[in-house]
């Protein structure tokens, strides 16, 4: 019997039945196991596992780790479209659980064998892989959602993740806490199964629409700098959050990390759904970024006395940057329609970089020792990374000058998905089909009007043919005649269907509208209400009117007429040009 779990919707109205819907759900659990074992055997392997050969050995295994994870996420963000199956694919989460899990083994046989450098090897390669697969499997699960959910459930499963670690190192007994840790990515797998449908271009029957392609070059310059310096940040409030705080023994302690992770996560949601929702990606990094600056000036506190107010404080920032860390690349993947492989594999890359160089400014003293502060001069080092971060954060405008005009032809993986997407929708078309209808022609097929007889409009649609293939009715007859005289040709049939998502298409990269803006846009444009889009994207009635108003925003425009009469003239520019 399948596991399921509840839906929390949390919705911010303007007074105008617009507004911002947030949902909880397995996301957050999900997403959370997986940061608990990443704690435990990226972060605490000599801990959790019970290893004291590990002490020897920890520097070779963490290496290791995170270099295997950083040219992992690195090739993910370089194949990208070209291994877009895969990446979508069951197969690719079955190998991250198995490898994640044999990975963990590895280190927990320590125990019984010994060091062994080569085990260590084999170990900190294996969990590597498997963190980068798992990383770009939820990276592209959170890119489905809106703002709203993205910051919802990261700050959740954060929370969730920290938990979890502590449970496990403090309640089960050790060995075993090593077998509890190598478990968690087979516990993942059936919740990233469950959010990835076998085909996820057959999601809700819309289609995938093309990522912009982006300056690589300059992109990866312009973006790793300022999360390599992020990464260098989360270094150090890990290596202080996960390896000093969070192992203590004090119950104090550890009431105090429950309490500065509902703190966290109360802030991060009160400022996603309070700022002006006209706001871009970075909106979060300008309240927050100084938030985590804040609790940094008590990182000296922390390591002459170890106080519990400084405690409090340094693990409320280590959650809020890391909540966004995971924020970011998924909203930028969702708001400028970015492939959401590309952007969580450049962003964990430098992410991982940055981190080693964070755990090696606490883990080494020596690195510390010739400054004039000694480990005092760390907060001062933590601060300018943070100030760097934010000042070359690159702004919108940054990111649009990265991105490329779209060539208007469908990558492959995306062709095939939707390929996938125009037959179901055929076969879904047949099997409604009345009886009268079954000795009808290939223009009636695919929905083009045939006769005074035809069943009225659904509700939610301004015409039976929009609703069905997406030309707008006055042109009905215009598509029609533009179908193949021979109905054998599936390949031409399949072109005449994609050409009006494809007119869609060239409009949102023209307007640059988000990833769900785009997918509301296609269902405007073909006559469908603001009910209907509820429905089939499985958004609240403020939210669907947000996108909307948001969408005519960027298209200048007033109401859904003024839309269709933007596709059409854009389907006449085409005919022009043919």
């Amino acid at each position: 019997m399948p596991v399921s779990f509840p839906r929390i919707s949390i919705t911010v109205d303007d007074g105008n039945e617009r507004g911002t819907q947030g949902e909880l759900g397995s996301l957050a659990f999900g997403f959370g196991i997986h940061l608990a074992w990443t704690y435990c055997v990226l972060f605490s392997a000599d801990a959790v596992f019970d290893a004291a050969p590990l002490h020897v050995g920890t520097q070779t295994y963490f290496v290791t780790m995170l270099a295997a994870f950083a040219v992992l996420t690195l090739f993910t963000s370089i194949t990208d479209q070209r291994l877009l199956r895969f990446y979508t694919a069951r197969t690719a989460m079955i190998i991250a659980s198995a490898v994640s899990a044999v990975g963990s083994l590895l280190l927990f046989s320590t125990v019984a064998l010994g060091t062994s450098t080569a085990l260590l090897v084999a170990a900190g390669l294996l969990v590597g892989v498997g963190a980068g697969l798992y990383t770009m499997l939820w990276g592209t699960a959170y890119a489905r959602y809106n703002t709203a959910s993205i910051v919802l459930n990261s700050s959740v499963a954060v929370v969730l993740g920290t938990m979890l670690y502590s449970l496990i190192i403090h309640v089960v007994p050790a060995p075993f806490c090593g077998l509890a840790a190598a478990a968690l990515p087979l516990m993942e797998l059936p919740l990233i199964w469950r959010l990835t449908p076998v085909s996820y271009a057959l999601r809700h029957a819309v289609p995938i629409f093309n990522p912009l392609p982006i300056k690589k070059g300059p992109f990866l310059i312009r973006f790793s700098v300022p999360i390599l310096l992020f990464g260098f940040a989360l270094g150090v409030f890990k290596s202080i959050g996960l390896r000093a705080i969070l192992p203590s023994t004090n119950p104090t302690v550890q009431l105090i990390a429950l309490f500065a992770g509902g703190t966290a996560a109360i802030v991060l949601m009160v400022v996603a759904f309070s700022i002006d929702k006209r706001s871009h990606w970075d909106f979060l990094f300008r309240p927050l970024v100084p938030v985590v600056a804040l609790t940094a000036l008590f990182l000296p506190t922390f390591l002459e006395t170890g106080g519990l107010a400084s405690s409090l404080l340094l693990l409320m920032g280590f959650l809020c940057l890391e909540a966004l860390m995971w924020v970011l690349p998924a909203q930028l993947a969702q708001e400028f329609r970015l492939s959401p492989v590309c952007m969580f594999g450049i962003n964990s890359a430098a992410i991982a970089l940055g981190t080693l160089c964070g755990v090696a400014l606490i883990e080494q003293p020596w690195l510390t020792a010739s400054l004039p502060y000694g480990q005092g001069s760390v907060v001062v080092i933590l601060l300018t990374a943070l100030m760097l971060a934010m000042a070359l954060l690159p702004r919108v405008r940054d990111i649009k000058r990265i991105i490329l005009p779209h060539a208007g032809e469908d990558d492959a993986s995306v062709a095939a998905f939707n390929k996938e997407i125009d037959q179901a929708a055929a076969l879904q078309q047949r099997a409604m089909r009345p009886a009268w209808s079954v000795g009808l022609d290939a223009v009636g097929a695919f929905g083009a009007p045939l006769s005074a007889s035809m069943p009225p409009a659904a509700p939610g649609t301004l015409s039976y043919d929009a609703a069905m293939i997406g030309w707008p009715e006055q042109d009905a007859a215009a598509g029609a005649a533009e179908l193949p005289k021979d109905s054998a040709s599936e390949e031409e049939r399949a072109k005449v269907r994609g050409r009006f998502r494809t007119q869609c298409e060239e409009i949102a990269n023209r307007y640059l509208l988000s990833r769900r803006e785009t997918e509301v846009m296609f269902l405007l444009a073909k006559g469908h209400n603001a009910a209907f889009i509820q429905e089939k994207l499985c958004i609240s009635k403020s939210t669907a009117k947000t996108h909307i108003s948001h969408i005519y925003r960027k298209l200048d425009i007033h109401n859904q007429q003024e839309l269709l009469a933007m596709v059409d003239a854009s389907r006449n520019e085409e005919r022009k040009a043919r």
